[in-house]
Order: structure tokens, then sequence, then C-alpha cells
């Protein structure tokens, strides 16, 4: 798949601005308003949906005016902003509403949590490559904003960053079905979106429902030379659906199978240089990908069963909260606060008013 070589500079971590409202007199799609609608049912803690990957069918001109309707409700732009994990995917033409599971956060925490213990071991030392790794770090979730370039915006599941670079070299996605179908579209968004300073994108694809089945994927960008001889940036897959665990939950016999990174890849060409340097190894085999897996399910299930431990004693007759200031006592102090705030500051006015005057009348 060649796609054009993108020359724009970097964007931002964060949200574009919000875009300027349309006029008040057109009549919203009907696409855009069900969106708002499900947006408020969220905002207001009552969404009715249940999976961890929601899409609506969106055009980019859509998608705009949905940016444009939501930011004429200050709170709604907050929360949209703030709160909601979501993607859009200009190449699909689909919005996605992201709810991880708690599977989903188990099994990405083990797999960060590990990338990073490989990270301070390198960083350790007082060679070229500790100090790089420490300047790596697991920066969460923040949203990756490609809209002005053409490719979309996303809250991918964990990346790893740079203190120095614009962009995370490394990005992780955990997927299930409904989210296998748009992981290479956002795998492409990620590396053409960052003129390939996103080094590289995991995809660990987990079966929940009939079946036990877990793989890797793996896209890294390249240059390839189009029909015309020129030169174009891609996404290549270099792990296709690798597998981990077979459908009847067994290990992969894959001794060679898993995560290989290199300590290079977590940061842009312009820091890591192109002499060959930082090659240090940072992998996670198949088989601790499996076990971090496999305890992740463990722990779910105990907790959806109430069979974590807890404390068996309770020495006391009841619970006490913080004493709580009433709404309406709160309110009408801060009425009273404005309203002396307010006086105050008519008397000055008066005073200096009168100053003024008299002033005035001695000149």
């Amino acid at each position: 798949m060649h796609t054009r070589l993108q020359v724009t500079p970097p964007l931002s971590f964060r949200s574009s601005p919000p875009p300027t409202p349309p006029p008040t007199g057109k009549k919203p799609s009907r696409a855009v308003t069900g969106i708002i609608e499900d947006i408020k049912t969220r905002q207001s803690g009552h969404s009715r949906f249940t999976d961890s990957w929601i899409r609506y069918p969106l055009n980019e001109g859509q998608y705009a005016e949905l940016l444009q309707r939501v930011q004429s409700d200050e709170l709604l732009w907050d929360y949209m902003n703030q709160k909601l994990r979501y993607d859009y995917i200009p190449s699909a033409e689909r919005l996605v509403f992201r709810m991880p599971t708690q599977l989903h956060e188990w099994f990405i925490y083990s797999v960060v949590r590990d990338l990073q213990h490989q990270l301070r071991k390198l960083g350790a030392g007082d060679n070229t490559s500790a100090g790089f790794a420490r300047a790596v770090d697991a920066r969460g979730s923040p949203t990756l904003d490609f809209t002005k370039t053409g490719y979309g915006r996303h809250d991918p599941d964990a990346q790893f960053r740079h203190l120095r670079a614009q962009y995370p070299g490394v990005v992780i996605e955990v997927s299930y079905t409904q989210k296998r179908k748009e992981l290479a579209h956002i795998a492409e968004d990620y590396i053409l979106g960052s003129d390939g300073d996103v080094r590289v994108v995991v995809g660990l694809d987990v079966e929940y429902r009939n079946s036990k089945k877990a793989t890797l994927s793996v896209w890294r960008p390249d240059v390839v030379q189009n029909e015309a001889g020129e030169p174009e940036l891609v996404a290549v897959q270099t792990i296709v659906d690798q597998i981990l665990r077979d459908e009847e939950g067994n290990m992969s016999k894959n001794e060679n199978a898993g995560l290989s990174l290199q300590l290079r890849d977590f940061a842009t060409e312009a820091l890591v240089g192109t002499d060959g340097l930082l090659t240090d190894p940072i992998n996670i085999p198949a088989s601790t990908l499996y076990l971090y897996l496999e305890q992740a399910e463990q722990n779910v299930a105990m907790l959806k069963q109430n069979q974590g431990a807890v404390r068996e004693t309770k020495p006391w007759v009841r619970k006490r909260q913080r004493q709580r200031t009433p709404p309406e006592e709160l309110d009408n102090n801060r009425e009273a606060k404005f309203q002396k705030i307010e006086e105050i500051a008519v008397a000055q006015a008066e005073r200096d008013d009168s100053s003024y005057k008299t002033d005035s009348d001695g000149e």
C-alpha cells in the first residue's frame, strides 16, 4: 500500500483548537445528531453501550460538522476532549469510542511495566545507551492528533516517548474482534501522520468470546519507490498475526515468537541517528506475553466472582464520611461573599469618583 510522503511539520500531542461553529441555521445531519446524543448520554453516566469499541460510519465532512456542533456546548466540548477516549479514522471514514475493559487494562499494564523495567536496566549504566534509555518512558495515552494532515485523531492504549521527541517512538494497541478491523488503518495513521517518527506500532489481539486465540502484529515505517520512481513513505506490517496462544488456549511452541525491539525504536531518527548505535535489544518472548494474558484473565475472573481476599474482622460499629457542606449553604455563602465584594467595589468607585470631582473642582 503506497501513500504519499508527508513533509508537514509535526503537530502537538494535544487536540487541535476547536473549529469555528457553523451557522446556527444549518440543520445537523442525522448521523451527527445521533452521535451527539450518545455523547450526552455518556456524559450523564447512562450509556447504553457495553462494548469496548463502538463504531460509527462518518465521513470527514460529517466529522468536522460533529466537532463544530459539540463546540457550541462548552461542557460537552470539554467532556469530549478531556474524558472521552475516541478515534477518527479518515481512511475508514469511521468514528470510534473506546471503552477499555478490565482485561484490556491488566494486560497492557503488564506489557508496559515489562518494557519500563528493561529500559530502567539499560539506563543504569553510564554509556550512550544508558543516557538515551533514561530519557524514554511510558506516557499513558495522550491524544495523537493528525487531523490537519489527513490522518485522523487517536487515543492509543500506551506509548513510549523520548523526552525530546514530538511523537512517541513505540505505540501499543490491544485489540478485540471489532477493533481488529481498524487496527491496520490506525497503525498507518500513526506512522504516516508522524512522518515516520512513530517507529513501531504493536498490536496485541485477544479473542474473548468463542476462542482463546491471541496474536501479535507489528507495523514499521519504510520508504519505497512508486511506479514513477519517487520515494513514498509507507506503513509495513512486519509481523502478521503471530500466534501467542492458540484457539484452545495453548501457548505458542514457536521459540522465536514474541515482541523484539531495539532501543533505537523508542525515538525519532532525528535523535537516534543513522549510525547503527542504540541497538540494545528489548524483548518480550511469546511465553511471557502468554503469561501476562493468563494472569490478566485470572485477575478479572477473580474480581467478577468476588473471590479476592478481603479483611475478615471489622473493628468498627459504623462508617463515618467526611462532613459535607450542603449545596444550598455553599451557594448562600458564595452569594454573600460575592455581594460583599460587589459592595466594596461600589464604595471604592464612589470614593474615587468623589475624589476625582473634588480634584477637578479645585483645578
